[in-house]
């Protein structure tokens, strides 16, 4: 499953064996990526913690959040990812066709103009291409984003970048 241990479902107790007991509830499986961050489970109750935040988040929609981790997912090449972030986004109604797209140019994203000018700044930052980094917060700013939802959408896409390098460093196998 990976090249290093964590624990799995039928081996979980406590706080985890909890966190999956509310996974399986809320999203009716708990992918071989979910288990493998209980290779270390204080931080993986520190990280689903973090991942409630973006859940639950008043300001970034989920259609948002998920298409930003697809995406990133995508242009590193980590297809796990993709596939997860994708079920996701079908699960809420994002159709085949519009995902293609997005993967083809995220700049062709279907959100409106407010959540596709987020998405396309985080991924411009995680990517290198990011010019005019105040013109484009400004311009965020302008749309209606508050400071704190532009550092959150970036400190999410920083966390996606590098967790789709462990996830493929460390080989977590694809299981759905």
């Amino acid at each position: 499953m990976s090249l290093i241990s964590y624990i799995k479902r039928e081996e979980a107790t406590g706080q985890i064996a909890d966190i999956y007991d509310m996974l399986e509830q809320r999203i009716k499986v708990i992918p071989n990526v979910v288990q493998f961050y209980t290779a270390s489970p204080e931080l993986f109750i520190k990280f689903m913690g973090f991942v409630g935040h973006y859940i639950d988040h008043p300001t970034l929609n989920a259609i948002t959040v998920a298409y930003t981790r697809m995406l990133i997912s995508h242009k590193s090449n980590a297809d796990y990812c993709v596939k997860l972030q994708s079920g996701i986004l079908e699960s809420m109604k994002v159709t085949k066709v519009d995902l293609e797209l997005a993967k083809k140019d995220y700049t062709k994203i279907n959100l409106d103009e407010k959540n596709k000018a987020l998405v396309c700044f985080v991924l411009d930052m995680m990517f290198g291409k990011l010019e005019n980094a105040k013109e484009r917060i400004n311009h965020l700013k302008v749309l209606g984003w508050a400071d704190k939802d532009i550092f959150e959408a970036s400190v999410m896409g920083a966390i996606q970048k590098g967790m789709v390098n462990v996830i493929k460093a460390f080989e977590v196998q694809l299981d759905f």
